[in-house]
């Protein structure tokens, strides 16, 4: 599976700092005015993971397949979007299919810098854009409630589900609730998916801040993180001007850098690593004379399940998988020496994977 996610925010939050900074994609568009994104800006970022590398000391391959996160950058949201202020909601659009949402919501202070709400205030920055997303989803679903009703009425067993569903969700919305923090079904969830509803998504907040706070330890962080406890999504603190300066640096100009800042790792690092966190999303590889590659999965999928991430025609022909750990490979140092210290397993298609492991799946002719 591929990893996709959705930046939101409020104009002049550094929403476009921020992507830059995931991507490495200088942005000509960065600049203290407000909506200067004017159409949705798609990129794609390597996940990180040092464990490829270590791979690779010790299992000889042509090439290194990391696995990677797509991430799209939509117009800024205000108070008032979902009515036509601003630029609109027309273009979530373009992040409806994206598994989580990436909120920027600006923590740092700097008068050069326009401020749509007119003071620092997280929660309620972060709120604005939230309210502006749930009158969305509300609108979608009044739409569907209107399409199924009248079959619904008629009798039509499948629409009165449906209809149920719909007006469930409706309710919680009108509670002031996000989705994503009401309890629903499998078969609930099932019906709304393909509605792209914008509060179901996962979110993560993403706590811009000043270089004085380059380590998230102010009020505002803290008053943000407040609110995403009450609302049931996570947060993540970077300095988006410095990680986006960062990003463009070849990788031995940025380690001092990096050092000399006191970052043990990137904002990028942090925010892949804690949306797999948000969406309960682990790493398997594979290793071999062609390629080393990094796999993404859900927590709790079997080895069938990783077979068929990597071909749908693997799950019909599973036979077996070898499987050993990347410290075990670092200790051991061979795949031959794993099989003499019984670190290398046979495991069937019902083994749950883990996060780290090598797998070679054997596949019937």
């Amino acid at each position: 599976m591929t990893l996709s996610a959705g930046i939101v925010g409020l104009p002049n939050v550094g929403k476009t700092t921020v992507f830059q900074a995931i991507t490495g994609v200088p942005a000509a568009t960065r600049h203290a005015n407000m909506f200067s994104t004017t159409a949705p800006v798609p990129g794609v970022v390597d996940v990180p993971d040092p464990r490829l590398q270590q791979i690779a000391q010790h299992v000889a391959t042509k090439k290194i397949v990391p696995a990677q996160m797509h991430v799209t950058d939509i117009p800024a949201l205000v108070h008032g979007s979902s009515e036509g202020a601003g630029m609109g909601v027309g273009f979530l659009g373009a992040i409806k299919e994206s598994d989580a949402l990436l909120h920027v919501v600006r923590c740092f202070e700097n008068p050069a810098v326009q401020n749509s709400s007119g003071s620092i205030d997280p929660a309620a920055d972060a709120e604005i854009v939230e309210l502006e997303l749930a009158h969305t989803d509300r609108a979608t679903l009044q739409r569907n409630v209107e399409r199924v009703g009248k079959k619904a009425k008629a009798g039509d067993a499948e629409c009165r589900v449906q209809l149920a569903c719909f007006e469930k969700a409706i309710a919680v919305v009108e509670a002031g609730t996000m989705l994503r923090q009401a309890e629903f079904t499998l078969p609930e969830k099932k019906l709304l998916q393909p509605l792209f509803l914008m509060t179901q998504k996962p979110v993560l907040f993403l706590a811009n801040v000043g270089e004085e706070d380059r380590h998230g330890h102010s009020a505002h962080v803290a008053a943000l993180r407040a609110y995403a406890e009450r609302t049931g999504a996570m947060v993540a603190h970077l300095c988006g001007d410095l990680e986006a300066e960062f990003a463009v640096m070849t990788p031995d100009e940025r380690a001092p850098f990096m050092a000399e800042y006191g970052f043990a790792e990137s904002g990028l690092s942090r925010i892949i690593h804690t949306t797999f966190d948000l969406l309960g999303l682990q790493t398997f590889f594979t290793a071999g004379e062609k390629q080393i590659r990094a796999w993404v999965i859900h927590k709790g999928d079997t080895a069938l399940v990783g077979a068929g991430t990597i071909h749908t025609d693997f799950t019909k022909k599973f036979v077996r998988a070898e499987v050993f750990q990347v410290p075990d490979l670092m200790q051991w140092q061979s795949e031959k020496a794993l099989r003499e210290h019984g670190k290398l397993r046979l495991e069937g298609k019902d083994y749950v994977l883990r996060d780290g492991d090598v797998c070679y799946f054997l596949i019937a002719n």
